[in-house]
């Protein structure tokens, strides 16, 4: 049978369950009742419907009563508009039949018992409600006849429904808010398209619930009373009023507003929500709250019920084009999320999975669908998954997600909301449990968008005091706009030498921070402070800094207050690969390897997944990838080990490979579009310059070090003299020069780029022994920048060249 056949099938037995349903009611309301007289002299009755309806309603009158007879009517009308599409359709049937079987039952007993119990059949209980309750009246009593009616009724809810109605009497059994499950809330609908016999596996959101023991590991409250110290410190003091502080539940609080319904409505209440904000905290301490929600846009408003008819059709048309494969099986359910179904086929015995997996093609055009995902098989479960693009897709915007209960009660180190899954759930992950993430896909995907939910949802949920940022943007245009955020450690970086010298640091910063945890036997970053914590208030043994070897004496109390987080991004890899892979490939792999205990993470993006870009040592390190839309199956396999990125829908349709699991999850991504940057920029651009001043409101990091200038006075200390003379005497050779002038005579060539691979030293000393090479006549001058320079000399005249020095 063809899917029109089956769609005319169900019109009709739609149209005819509703004239069943009129001719139920219109018999009931407009039939006179026989009043004693025979069956046989109904046909003596008239009215709109004729004998046949006096006979139907003196039948169903006389034994349900009328409230049985109209609720029969009424389960006409509901199958008919589960027919129609209009409402959903149970995946187990049964359900719905022993629901509306028990209803009808119940109800008349009901009726009974409250009239008294007589055994006489009335009209509002009929025969059968008359008789239960007249027996179990006169068998347990009138309160124990009441019992039982709750306890059937409880009973029937339970089996069906899922819900229970003797909680809304005796209260749920733990506190709303800790745990509760909401399965035992749900109105009735919602448990109908669960049969009894299945059971749902858990939600990725539920899988990277991290454990109760995981709280963050830098209290908010100290690192503001940190914060607070260090700009006391560093500005000069100024009369001011004194203000009330405003906790940040209170600004966290404003996020929970309603809605916007309107476009212009949205606009309206952004901007005013923005004014009221920076009004509010005009005299606050800078850093020292967390943004509201109400800067973000909202969610547009959606229907429900929109599409359901045409998931029905479309998994009636997916089992046909299966079979037209000749691959037999059945529909086991579906799972909708914002933007695609997934499809859940149970195949017949002897049907192959690959079989069903080398269809997705074939699929993708019988449905006239742009592209068709086959999980083969669902993980956990005996069913292959065809996951088929919506009719009607949904946008998921951030400001849903970190409002949601699944960011707000998370306790995650550093949350971040990553969008909703397959069932619509939000899902928000660790970055300090993954410990890096890796994101790859191609140009419009969604990469850009997602990295930038990352650095918002981290923004929402810590201070300046307890995360810093790391911004490497070799494209100039994705993140350069966050050079405005107070988080950054350093201005966003653009230029690929000097995020080389940003990678160095980091490593730098790691060491450092190692030693400081050898030094206060430490195993991690939540135990040094937890340890500052306790030397704060007062309690504890005091935090000791690493030993100085130069130093005799000296005061090894550690004053520096919390560490904080430290999460480097770097927006696009394969321009850094391409030019300085030899400086920036090493401290990544080195940051990968060892930086997650002292808290500094590692986020890289790119829209060339290629193996020279996601190098074998890069990926080794980065268990938890996020696949956009790519190009072709093998730029999948180098992202996420597996085919399936290049059937994505783009536009944030994701493959999330999250902590500690192999399985690729696919998941909505948020969006965030750049007037929700911008509005949240300026409410801090606004905080610092009310905070601070207009002298300190240009967006300098305050009171620390530049990494760029730390940078290269450690690799001349390291080489033994200032790295950055370039003005020095042409005579004052580099210590490494014979070294240097060896490794070009043996390539026959010498550039700047074989120095640093060969050597591994930086662009800048490269450059000077190439320049000094060039003086003592071991190269010929440069002939453009493209080109390698000849060598002059042999290894014989080494000795003489040097000796000149």
């Amino acid at each position: 049978m063809t899917v029109d056949r089956q769609l005319l099938k169900r019109e009709v037995g739609a149209v005819a369950l509703v004239l069943l349903a009129v001719f139920l009611l219109g018999a009931l309301v407009f039939q006179r009742p026989l009043e004693g007289a025979a069956i046989g002299d109904c046909w003596s009755y008239g009215g709109p419907f004729g004998p046949t309806g006096t006979i139907t309603r003196c039948v169903l009158v006389a034994a349900v009563g009328i409230p049985g007879m109209v609720l029969v009517a009424v389960g006409c009308i509901v199958v008919a508009l589960a027919l129609f599409g209009r409402i959903r359709r149970a995946d187990d049937a049964s359900d719905w039949t022993v629901l509306f079987a028990g209803t009808v039952a119940l109800v008349p007993i009901a009726i009974g018992l409250a009239i008294g119990g007589e055994p006489a059949p009335s009209e509002g209980a009929g025969l059968w409600g008359s008789l239960v309750a007249h027996y179990l009246r006169k068998w347990i009593g009138p309160a124990g006849a009441w019992i039982f009616f709750l306890l059937a009724t409880s009973a029937l809810t339970v089996f069906t429904l899922r819900w229970n109605p003797i909680r809304l009497l005796i209260g749920p059994g733990r506190p709303q808010g800790a745990g509760t499950d909401q399965g035992d809330a749900l109105p009735a609908a919602a448990g109908l398209a669960v049969g009894r016999g299945n059971t749902r596996k858990p939600s990725l959101a539920e899988s990277l619930a991290p454990e109760p023991e995981e709280m963050p590991a830098i209290d908010p409250a100290l690192a503001r009373d940190v914060l607070g110290r260090e700009l006391a410190l560093r500005i000069p003091e100024t009369k001011s009023a004194p203000v009330d502080e405003k906790p940040p539940a209170a600004v966290r609080a404003t996020g929970e507003r309603s809605k916007g319904k309107g476009k212009t409505a949205q606009s309206d209440q952004l901007e005013a929500a923005l004014e009221a904000s920076l009004d509010s905290q005009a005299e606050a301490s800078y850093g020292d709250d967390l943004p509201p929600t109400d800067l973000l846009s909202p969610a547009e408003v959606r229907n429900t019920d929109a599409g359901k008819r045409e998931l029905d059709l479309a998994g009636d048309k997916l089992m046909a084009a299966l079979r037209t494969f000749k691959v037999e099986g059945t529909l086991a359910g579906r799972t909708s999320g914002p933007t695609v179904t997934q499809f859940e086929i149970e195949p017949a015995a002897g049907v192959k999975v690959r079989q069903i997996a080398a269809l997705a093609d074939d699929l993708a055009l019988a449905m006239r669908a742009p592209s068709i995902r086959i999980v083969a098989p669902i993980p956990g479960r005996g069913a292959v998954g065809v996951e088929v693009p919506n009719p009607s897709p949904e946008m998921v915007v951030l400001r849903e997600v970190l409002e949601s209960t699944e960011f707000r009660q998370a306790r995650a180190a550093l949350p971040i909301a990553l969008g909703k899954d397959l069932e619509g759930r939000p899902v928000v992950a660790d970055l300090a449990k993954m410990p890096h993430l890796l994101i790859a896909g191609s140009t419009g995907s969604g990469k850009s968008v997602c990295v930038n939910t990352i650095i918002t949802s981290l923004v929402y949920r810590h201070t300046p005091a307890t995360l810093r940022f790391l911004m490497v943007d070799p494209k100039m245009v994705e993140l350069s706009v966050y050079n405005a955020l107070p988080h950054r450690r350093h201005k966003v970086i653009t230029d690929n030498r000097d995020a080389a010298a940003v990678l160095k640091w980091a490593v730098m910063e790691m060491q450092d921070r190692y030693r400081l945890l050898e030094a206060n036997a430490c195993r991690n970053l939540q135990e040094f402070n937890k340890r500052v914590a306790q030397q704060e208030s007062g309690e504890g043994q005091p935090v000791l800094k690493p030993r100085s070897p130069d130093v005799a004496f000296e005061d090894r109390v550690y004053t520096g207050g919390v560490l904080p987080y430290i999460v480097v991004v770097i927006d696009e890899m394969a321009d850094l690969m391409m030019t300085v892979q030899g400086e920036v490939e090493t401290p990544i792999a080195m940051l990968a390897q060892k930086a997650r205990a002292i808290g500094i993470h590692l986020i890289l993006a790119t829209q060339r997944p290629s193996v020279n870009v996601i190098t074998g040592l890069i990926k080794a390190n980065f268990p938890c990838r996020i696949a956009f839309r790519v190009a072709s199956q093998v730029d999948s396999r180098t992202i996420i080990d597996g085919a399936g990125a290049e059937s994505l829908l783009g536009n944030g349709d994701m493959l999330f490979i999250p902590p500690g699991k192999s399985e690729a999850s696919r998941l909505q991504g948020a969006y965030l579009s750049s007037e929700d940057t911008e509005r949240l920029l300026n409410w801090y651009q606004q905080a610092r310059e009310r905070a601070l001043g207009e002298a300190a409101a240009a967006g300098e990091t305050l009171g620390e070090p530049d990494i760029l200038e730390t940078v290269r006075a450690a690799e001349a200390k390291a080489n033994g003299g200032d790295e950055d003379d370039a003005d020095g005497p042409s005579n004052e050779r580099d210590a490494r020069f014979r070294e240097a002038a060896e490794v070009v005579i043996q390539h026959r060539q010498g550039s700047t780029s074989l120095l640093q691979r060969r050597l591994k030293i930086g662009y800048g000393r490269a450059a000077r022994i190439i320049d000094q090479l060039e003086a003592a006549g071991v190269l010929t001058p440069s002939e453009g920048a493209a080109r390698p320079r000849d060598v002059l000399v042999g290894v014989q005249d080494l000795d003489r060249i040097c000796g000149e020095s």
